[in-house]
């Protein structure tokens, strides 16, 4: 299972860092670095004195010194990490790349109040309450890279609990041009708001009509943390993902006011996911954003991997972009009352990644398919964890599929073939086409039996007409 090994909190003076890091740690049962107090051992003297004797930039070099040896730690480790350490471009390069970074945030009013007159902060000088602002507004855009921002006024039990709980039910996509977690626990809709950039002030929510109610959910959680949402309700399917589609999105962002320091949120299945993501690719040449699948197959396939796009006339996602989200949050309560054959049609999906590879899935599927069938939001967690963690370190080997990323296509020949022949139509699910594409791969249908075997893979009674079936050979044969 791909997960989260390294936990490293980041903030300004005064955030809680030394203090929440340790209970963490011991909630977790990990190890636990402190990075200035590590310097300090290192160095043989109190943190003031190596900035008043050899400078902060001797102090930073000692700094990147420290975080390299507690990434390369062997174990499970939650680091707290000195103020500035994210300002340093090598050092926050080297801990989001290695570490589940988290931003512990706070007004500076609450901030000044924790550290009294500030004097054993070599930073803040003498008139903490003139620096802080000043501090602050030159990091901004640095801890707006954490991967998780959790409000560092609540009781400390209370923050670390939290941050444990988001630690724990994620899975770590290590993708080369940005790595980030998929958060995955029932509840989690309601905590979108630690998500989002540091810096952000606006944010773009994109929204399927028929999630209505969550998207009401996710407005009151932005806007309960100070942001202000624009939203839009979009009708989810293929019909979306058109150039169209994404003209009037790109617009609509622009009319919005999102900024390069806003964020684009998609909640919806996976046409929604795909079309926003490549609005959120290419507006201002690139904003953050946020995927938020409603549906099962979303969960287990497209929201993770970065593949955006739209459909054209001679094909499906043949205009798109590789963009990897900010973070992607998987709430099973969400699927509760997905219809029965949408929740169903996600098995072709789940199905291939037990098939290719060798984790456990096969075992879990056979143990928890009953719970599976009823919904069972701790037996879908750890089904999609497992999904997940399959498609991450397929990611992290050939982010931009050029190698052996090619082995999630499985199925999908046939697959893509069968959605093109229906016209993209509600007629047959991507799910659906997935299930009968794996029965072709394996030999247990032919062009003859492909009503049953349709039939067969997705539990509903299906015609398949044979110039149905002659549009299909023929797409296949002609690649």
């Amino acid at each position: 299972m791909t997960k989260v090994r390294k936990l490293a909190l980041v903030g300004l003076p005064g955030s809680g860092k030394s203090t929440v890091a340790p209970v963490v740690a011991e909630r977790l049962g990990w190890d636990y670095v402190d990075l200035d107090s590590a310097v300090a051992a290192a160095a043989g003297r109190p943190l003031s004195t190596i900035f008043a004797e050899d400078g902060e930039a001797a102090f930073r070099e000692l700094e990147l010194i420290a975080l390299v040896s507690a990434l390369r730690q062997p174990g499970e480790t939650v680091i707290a990490c000195g103020g500035g350490v994210m300002a340093q471009d090598e050092a926050r390069r080297r801990l989001l790349e290695g570490a589940f970074v988290v931003l512990l945030d706070a007004p500076d009013e609450v901030l000044l109040g924790r550290m009294g007159n500030g004097k054993h902060r070599p930073l803040l000088g003498d008139d903490p309450a003139s620096t802080l602002p000043r501090l602050r507004a030159s990091r901004n855009r640095a801890y707006a890279t954490a991967h998780l921002r959790v409000a560092a006024q609540p009781p400390v039990a209370q923050v670390a609990d939290g941050i444990v709980a988001a630690a724990t039910q994620a899975v770590r996509v290590a993708a080369p041009s940005r790595a980030y977690s998929v958060e995955i626990r029932a509840g989690a809709l309601d905590h979108i708001a630690q998500h989002t950039p540091a810096d952000a002030t606006t944010v773009g929510l994109i929204a399927d009509r028929a999630v209505a109610g969550f998207g009401d959910r996710v407005v009151a959680s932005l806007e309960s943390n100070g942001l202000k949402v624009a939203r839009i309700d979009v009708d989810g399917g293929e019909t979306l993902k058109t150039w169209a589609s994404a003209g009037d999105l790109l617009a609509w962002l622009s009319e919005a006011g999102i900024r390069r320091d806003g964020c684009v949120i998609a909640l919806g299945g996976g046409t929604v996911g795909d079309a926003a993501g490549f609005v959120a690719a290419t507006y201002l040449r690139g904003v953050a954003w946020i995927n938020v699948p409603t549906t099962l197959l979303a969960m287990v396939d497209s929201a993770v991997g970065g593949k955006t796009g739209v459909n054209l006339a001679h094909g499906k996602n043949l205009a798109g972009a590789f963009w990897q989200p900010r973070a992607v949050v998987c709430d099973p309560a969400l699927l509760k009352d997905l219809p029965e054959r949408s929740y169903r049609s996600a098995f072709g999906e789940i199905v291939k990644c037990a098939m290719i590879s060798d984790s456990g899935l096969v075992q879990l599927l056979d143990r928890d398919l009953p719970r599976l069938l009823r919904r069972d939001a701790g037996a879908l967690s750890q089904v999609v964890a497992r999904c997940v963690a399959i498609k991450a370190d397929v990611v992290a080997a050939d982010e931009r599929d050029t190698g052996v990323r090619a082995i999630l296509n499985y199925g999908h020949t046939v697959g893509h073939a069968l959605e093109a022949a229906a016209g993209f139509s509600e007629e047959l699910t991507h799910g659906e086409a997935v299930a009968v594409g794996e029965a072709f791969a394996d030999g247990e249908a032919d062009a003859d039996g492909l009503a049953e075997g349709l039939t067969a893979a997705t539990g509903r009674q299906i015609k398949v007409s044979w110039p149905y079936l002659a549009k299909i050979a023929s797409l296949i044969t002609d690649g």
